[in-house]
């Protein structure tokens, strides 16, 4: 799969990590994918801060490490046990086994000091990183460490608005083969178009077919009844966001950001999107979702895996029946023939699954700060006069509109992220161009209204 370099297309820089979703990001260099013997080493020291020191002095060669590497044992015993684990000997000497390999890991980072590996990690504030601790953090990702062998994902990065993750309790999957009929895809696109103008979250995998009808169908309700009703798209990806793809989807994944949702991996940005991590990436799509829809698969479709870990999440699943004399269907007939499916009778019918609509939900109370620029605190901007007393121009206003509305997404309010914000909802003949932004911040900083040194911070 050919990945996509987002960060090439006006991609905005956003703000600092938390300290524990850095030590997070860290110990998630350290492995190959979900991990529950970090889980439980995590649960053990009680924070990844303390996990990580302990990783680091336990190297071979540092002093005192056979003594941090005893204590690090003790912790992973401890996190077994916090965990509802029994540990015996054999747990030992796989932990034993996966420290070598983390171990081996830490080796390849540009340095040790990993406070100092912020910008290395986010590359340079293109991607935002959120922990268990972050306010927009998705509570039922922990339903994944309820099982004996899972374990929830230690961060997340993302670009996009990471508020989308938390602006619905109870989103809605949609899933399905890349190779879909036009059924198919009419289905995944209503299913979500009627689910996301009701305000439900739409999560999805970014893949072309299913994946990218029901994104488009949630993009389709946003554009009917705006960001202030309906709900946001997310795309969950199976490797770094530095390899996402497909190629053909660039405008998918641009219109997805623009209208407030979210591209999010749990793995480092680097990391190649193997087969073998689409599996792992379905149970992060279950866990998100309340309801998972199976649009269309086949028999052999990934789809059914995420269906999989639907039903084992206690999530209610759906699937779509379709002719039985056509592979397409096959999967989806399966599923409601062995009852791991409820049938979907009609795309209407979502709504019997779904909880009551609702309006976008933010821990701030605000729906629409992403696309709105109208100023709502203090220093009402429609108010402002410069020292002579001349009014301000109509983009004048939206500009220092949308610079609060970076600041209060915690953003950098860039030429980039601010002609973004500009834009958004906007028909295409309407958006704005840089000059016009450049202009203006040119203008407001001569007025000694902001400054500006790259970023635009109001004075």
């Amino acid at each position: 799969m050919k990945g996509v370099n987002l960060m090439a297309v006006g991609q905005p820089h956003y703000s600092r990590p938390r300290e524990d979703a850095l030590a997070r990001a860290v110990l998630t260099f350290c492995l190959d994918g979900a991990d529950a013997l970090m889980y439980a080493t995590v649960k053990g020291a009680g924070n990844a801060a303390e996990a990580l020191r302990l990783l680091i002095e336990s190297l071979p060669g540092t002093a005192g490490c056979d003594a941090a590497m005893r204590k690090l044992e003790g912790t992973f015993l401890v996190g077994l046990s916090r965990w509802g684990r029994k540990p015996d000997n054999r747990a030992i000497k796989v932990f034993r086994r996966s420290v070598e390999g983390w171990h081996a890991r830490l080796g390849v980072l540009p340095s040790l000091d990993w406070h100092g590996l912020e910008g290395w990690f986010t590359m340079d504030g293109s991607q935002w990183l959120i922990g268990p601790q972050d306010d927009v953090w998705p509570a039922q990702l922990a339903d994944l460490s309820t099982h004996k062998d899972w374990a929830a994902p230690l961060c997340l990065w993302g670009m996009g608005d990471e508020r989308a993750l938390t602006s619905c309790a109870s989103p809605v999957a949609v899933v399905g083969s890349r190779g879909v009929t036009d059924y198919g895809r009419r289905v995944a696109r209503e299913v979500a178009a009627r689910a996301a103008a009701d305000g439900h979250l739409i999560v999805s995998g970014g893949a072309l077919g299913t994946d990218a009808a029901a994104h488009w169908g949630a993009l389709d309700a946003l554009r009917q009844r705006g960001l202030e009703a309906a709900g946001r798209t997310i795309a969950v990806f199976a490797g770094g966001l530095n390899h996402i793809g497909p190629s053909s989807n660039i405008r998918l994944f641009e219109a997805m950001r623009e209208y407030g949702g979210a591209l999010i991996s749990e793995m480092c940005p680097d990391t190649i999107p193997e087969a073998r991590r689409f599996l792992l990436r379905n149970r992060i799509i279950a866990a998100l979702a309340s309801t998972v829809v199976v649009a269309q698969a086949r028999v052999r479709s990934g789809a059914l895996n995420t269906a999989g870990w639907g039903n084992d999440l206690n999530r209610v699943v759906l699937a779509a029946p379709g002719e039985i004399t056509a592979p397409n269907n096959a999967g989806c007939n399966r599923l409601i023939s062995r009852a791991e499916a409820i049938i979907l009778t009609s795309t209407s019918g979502i709504t019997e699954f779904c909880h009551a609509p609702h309006e976008p939900m933010f821990a701030d109370g605000d729906t629409t700060r992403d696309i709105t620029h109208e100023p709502n605190d203090a220093h009402d901007v429609n108010d402002v006069n410069d020292m002579g007393g001349t009014a301000l121009s109509a983009s004048q206003r939206d500009l220092i509109g949308a610079i609060r509305s970076c600041n209060r997404r915690h953003l950098h309010a860039t030429p980039d992220a601010l002609l973004a914000a500009l834009n958004a909802g906007s028909p295409a003949s309407e958006r704005i161009g840089i000059g016009q932004v450049m202009a203006d911040i040119g203008a407001l900083e001569a007025r000694g209204m902001l400054h500006y040194d790259g970023v635009a911070t109001l004075a």
